[in-house]
């Protein structure tokens, strides 16, 4: 069990129990792991500036002090931003937007930005915002801004910056948007900073203020990931209730499915995923999860079973595509990318005659039992997996396009499905149409390597070093933090040599830290 190693005259062993559990019930927080050290810190911090020595008095005080309490609460929150993060999902914002503007007379459409830190998000949502509409923002808008740590929105309303800021900020935005403030430093424009209202707001609180009441879009990105699984339920149904009916809710690229429990449906635009609430959906009177209506000419074709949730897909402006959400009792009991329940032994046994099959080099002897489960048991979802993966080894890319749609239609979250079309898009030179396969792999499954791999090929290709980078990085670590692991089992069936992987990763890295030394004269 973790204890609090304080300076001297303090106590020496401190039992960080009681701490975690206030930390945990009250701002929703978990301490544990890597991050028992951040909270062994900021408590000794605390009680040296209070000359506290006994763990027992300090926590009597927090109990008694609610400020003392948020003092502690900021040393222990992490606010890594800056200007344009994920850019992809503030362009889906704006894409969206045409929907909510249809038919209003003079009420504005109302963001809000959950778990703001210093501000960057929700400015940055207001300059795109004038980038598209000018200065008709101000009317057609409201943006408001909330974060539990009181230092941070007080930063916020200052409005200035340093450099860290914007490391995802083109120069005209800077200079259009910005002033210097000081050495390294720049003030936003005061059009812009007008345009966002902040308060301090604990997500976990049993009231939200007048000013979050029925926003018609939340963004709640890489906030979630700090809070154990049943916190994120809480706070997402509590932000779910604010929204008004129709509204959208989203979430960072690598959150999508924590919050993929059935109180909102999901939604995909273009290679995205965000959450709506169907118009009419009283949280009152619910009792199963909701999932989103196949568009009509798949209910047509729609067997059963099926898999538990449906995700429409919608282009910007098209309202009537809104008008297919429902809510639909469904059972989330299984994982999405994992076989329904009702899979027949005989067709599970079947399956896995035919993976050993194919690990013994013996494909067409495979596929001819593959074809068996199918005709049993069209819901297999893994059966059409390992199919489509057998024929991609066979260069057969039409059949597995055919089979990828069938395996989609029974199970729209599967991510080996979309890595596969991304890696047929990349065979035949599609490198844009490949990107985006591979990073709705990555949106399903944030420890797709190969999606992470072959991203960073193409991007390498393009020329795109930095993001290349990452990519490689991305891919290096998921196999070296598993290395014991059979890493193609969570994407096909079959298997990869990662010590192979990570060779060629780490060269990849060793060339591009080549070119960055030669750019900078080094």
């Amino acid at each position: 069990m973790m204890s609090l190693e304080l300076s001297p005259g303090m106590d020496k062993a401190v039992d960080l129990a009681c701490f975690k559990d206030m930390l945990l019930q009250t701002c929703g927080h978990s301490f544990e792991k890597e991050r028992e050290q951040a909270l062994t810190t900021a408590l000794g911090r605390r009680m040296s500036a209070l000359n506290i020595k006994q763990h027992e008095m300090y926590h009597a005080c927090l109990l008694r002090d609610h400020d003392e309490l948020l003092r502690l609460t900021e040393l222990l929150t992490v606010n890594e931003t800056y200007f344009f993060r994920e850019p992809d999902h503030l362009k889906l914002l704006i894409d969206i937007l045409p929907k909510f503007m249809a038919g209003r007379a003079q009420e504005p459409v109302r963001i809000l930005s959950a778990g703001c830190s210093t501000g960057e998000e929700p400015y940055s949502i207001a300059m795109m915002l004038r980038e598209r509409f000018g200065d008709d923002s101000d009317r057609l808008f409201t943006i408001t801004g909330v974060d539990i740590d009181s230092t941070v929105i007080a930063s916020a309303k200052q409005g200035v910056y340093g450099t860290s800021s914007f490391r995802g900020i083109n120069n005209p935005m800077l200079d259009r948007y910005f002033k210097p403030s000081g050495p390294g430093k720049f003030r936003i424009d005061e059009t812009i900073r007008r345009q966002v209202e902040f308060e301090v707001v604990n997500l976990l609180g049993s009231a939200y203020p007048q000013r979050m009441q029925s926003p018609d879009i939340i963004l709640y990105r890489n906030v979630s990931i700090y809070f154990p699984s049943p916190v994120q339920h809480q706070i997402f149904r509590k932000l779910a209730e604010l929204l008004v009916g129709g509204g959208c809710l989203l979430v960072g690229a690598t959150e999508t499915m924590h919050h993929d429990v059935g109180i909102l449906s999901l939604v995909k635009h273009d290679s995205l995923f965000f959450y709506s609430k169907p118009p009419h959906l009283v949280f009152e009177e619910r009792r199963k999860p909701s999932r989103v209506a196949l568009p009509p000419e798949m209910e047509r074709r729609k067997k059963e079973p099926r898999s538990a949730l449906r995700i429409s897909t919608v282009s910007a402006g098209k309202s009537e595509a809104w008008q297919n959400l429902r809510q639909e009792g469904s059972s989330q009991e299984r994982p999405p990318n994992q076989p329904p329940s009702t899979v027949s032994p005989n067709a599970r046994e079947r399956y896995e005659t035919a993976l050993e099959l194919a690990r013994d080099n013996r494909p067409d002897e495979a596929l001819v039992l593959l074809d068996a489960i199918n005709v049993q048991d069209a819901s297999f979802t893994k059966a059409y997996i390992l199919k489509a993966h057998l024929l991609l080894s066979a260069s057969r890319f039409d059949e597995v396009v055919d089979i990828s749609n069938m395996a989609l239609e029974q199970n729209p979250l599967c991510p080996e499905i979309y890595l596969m079309l991304g890696m047929i898009k990349r065979h035949q030179g599609h490198d844009d149409d490949a990107l985006k396969r591979f990073r709705e792999a990555l949106y399903l499954d944030p420890s797709c390597w190969l999606a992470h791999f072959y991203s960073a090929e193409i991007l390498y290709g393009l020329g795109d070093e930095k993001r290349a980078r990452s990519g490689y990085e991305a891919a290096a670590r998921v196999l070296e933090k598993n290395a014991s692991r059979d890493h193609g089992q969570a994407i096909f069936p079959l298997s990869f040599n990662a010590d192979q992987f990570i060779v060629i990763c780490r060269h990849k890295l060793s060339l591009l830290t080549g070119r960055k030394s030669q750019k900078n004269g080094i």
